[in-house]
């Protein structure tokens, strides 16, 4: 006997009735019906009775209870229930009757409910859960053990373990500790079974007992050294303590115990692909492809590795493969599409995003609105871009959008900014397409334009940190007009303070106003956050105000090898590389 100082009340007892496999079955009474959830005919009807038909007790005591639960009056439902199972000897009724006393809250008619349904259905798994339930609220140890161990014998699922039922149970033990205890005790029953150990790491880490999880999952792997369930597990447990470092050097140790093993090799995989080691997590997929050429997953993630890796060959190689599987065939069109893109062969590309359909349909259709644009038939491309608006008229904003990206990307900017007219003259309470056209005006140099969308998204939703922000910024970047600039930022700042791009406009507005040292701190936290080429370009510019001239250096120098294609930061490098060798040793322990 072991005390618990909390227990699951008779509510959750009736989520058993819902979970449990012998409930689902489709010769179960829980149909359509009256509060017990069946009709009174199949009530009737469904009784396994020992004799020939019923008697006119037995049908009376079978309705009356049907009856008493329809009006709600459970306590007296099941009083007929159980005198309807002492006479017909049928589980089904004992079944209701524990039913009816659960709905009532009573625990002592459930005991007495479920004493009978055991002693007419001792093999029913229904009866063993909700019997170690009450045996666990009744502080009653021993006596659950009994249930849950007849449940683990019970438990005829091939696809799961043993001892999963039981677990579940005992997951629901309120304190961590007593949870654990319990479980314990059951798998100390079972004392060479690793599927009860892993049972009760499973059970453990539930309950952040991370140490009795490992030692009960590294039992597992002793007793069945040949499972990878253990092995995977700590990997995972050692993740969700955020323990990266550790659990992939668990996982090192357990691919080089067990190099075939495809669970592991995949996983491992997805963790080398996490830390964008991309070559070596091709590697590991080409491995598992030796074993299993026409895997889909292996092939899919080694085709967008090769992409990643800018290997378009192998890209075309490993997506081809994976359409000839039958399997993910829309995936391996897409991306067959997107590495003929990247290797110029545009004909090419549109017959593979031709192909797609299914959830990658639309970003298909809106490749191939760019490429048929960037050949010239500009036409062609906003016409398939208005069917997609037709077909998806919730997409309708984001397709607005990209045509004007589109139409701007081929020099048609006109055509673009007219795109963004039309649409919020039939959209003008949007604020995205409003922002992006105030976005748009300020790169066209549109400066009244674009203030008069900020101020009236501001003026109708006060609290836009984004509207905010890029009226602020642009008002301190593109006029004089620094002191209005900074109180907008101000309050983007007030409602995000940790947004890099405002960050980063906190730093430039004070930059303006001559607050270099304001300036630097903030430009400073932006780039931490973010590692950003105009943000690089900006706190160079405040270091070099600030007389560090070296110091700017080494930050232009580093944001040009991360971002050697950004115009903003090579513009700024070269007004500034003339007096590259003017430049003053930097200051002691003096971060940048």
């Amino acid at each position: 006997m072991s005390s618990f100082s909390s227990s699951p009340g008779l509510a959750v007892l009736c989520a058993l009735f819902v979970v449990s496999p012998a409930m689902a079955r489709s010769d179960s009474p829980a149909t359509a019906g009256g509060p017990t959830g069946a009709s009174v005919d199949s009530v009737v009807s469904d009784v396994d009775s020992p004799s020939r038909g019923l008697t006119p007790d037995q049908v009376y005591a079978v309705l009356a209870g049907e009856f008493a639960g329809r009006r709600g009056d459970m306590a007296t439902a099941f009083v007929h229930y159980y005198q309807a199972a002492q006479l017909t000897r049928s589980p089904r009724m004992a079944e209701l009757a524990v039913r009816a006393a659960i709905s009532a809250d009573d625990e002592q008619a459930a005991g007495k409910g479920i004493a009978l349904w055991l002693e007419l259905a001792p093999d029913a798994v229904a009866a063993n859960q909700v019997a170690a339930f009450l045996r666990i609220k009744a502080k009653d140890r021993e006596g659950a053990l009994i249930h849950l161990s007849r449940l683990v014998a019970l438990n005829k699922d091939p696809s799961a373990s043993p001892f999963s039922l039981a677990a579940a149970i005992v997951s629901r033990v309120p304190d961590p500790g007593e949870r654990v205890g319990l479980m314990r005790a059951l798998v100390e029953r079972f004392p060479e079974s690793a599927d009860a150990q892993q049972a009760l790491a499973m059970v453990a880490a539930s309950a952040s007992h991370f140490e009795a999880a490992d030692k009960a999952s590294r039992r597992a792997m002793a007793l069945r050294p040949e499972w990878d369930v253990p092995r995977l597990f700590l990997v995972r447990m050692k993740l969700s303590q955020g323990q990266r470092d550790e659990a992939r050097s668990l996982l090192e140790d357990f691919v080089a115990q067990r190099p075939d093993d495809q669970a592991l090799r995949k996983l491992y995989g997805q963790f080398l692909v996490e830390d964008q080691e991309f070559a070596r997590a091709r590697d590991v997929f080409e491995r598992l492809l030796s074993d299993r050429p026409n895997e889909p997953d292996a092939l899919f993630a080694a085709g967008v590795l090769s992409l990643q890796l800018d290997d378009l060959d192998g890209a075309r190689t490993y997506f081809t493969r994976l359409r000839e599987t039958g399997e993910r065939q829309d995936e391996a069109a897409f991306y067959l599409g997107q590495t003929e893109e990247r290797a110029d062969d545009p004909q090419a590309a549109l017959g593979w995003y031709a192909k797609v359909s299914g959830a990658n349909a639309s970003d298909a259709k809106v490749r191939m609105a760019l490429l048929l644009a960037k050949d010239g038939d500009v036409v062609k491309a906003r016409e398939l871009l208005q069917r997609l608006r037709d077909r998806s008229p919730e997409d309708a904003v984001s397709l607005y959008m990209v045509e004007a990206e589109i139409l701007d990307e081929v020099g048609q900017r006109d055509e673009a900014m007219s795109v963004y007219t039309s649409a919020i003259e039939s959209r003008s309470d949007d604020h995205t397409l409003r922002y992006a056209r105030a976005l748009y005006a300020v790169k066209l140099g549109r400066l009244a334009l674009a203030e008069r969308d900020l101020r009236r998204i501001i003026a109708e939703d006060p609290e836009h940190a984004d509207a905010l922000n890029a009226l602020g910024y642009t008002l301190a970047d593109r006029t004089d007009r620094y002191r209005e600039a900074l109180g907008f930022i101000e309050r983007a700042y007030a409602l995000k303070p940790d947004e890099p791009a405002i960050l980063d406009s906190m730093g430039w507005v004070n930059f303006r106003l001559g607050n270099y040292e304001v300036a630097r701190d903030f430009l400073r936290r932006a780039l931490d956050k973010m590692d950003d080429g105009e943000i690089a370009a900006h706190l160079g510019e405040t270091l070099w105000a600030l007389g560090r001239r070296s110091d700017a250096w080494a930050v232009w120098d580093a944001a040009a090898k991360e971002h050697p294609d950004h115009q903003y930061l090579r513009e700024v490098i070269g007004r500034h590389r003339v007096s590259r060798t003017d430049v003053e040793p930097p200051a002691a322990n003096t971060k940048p």
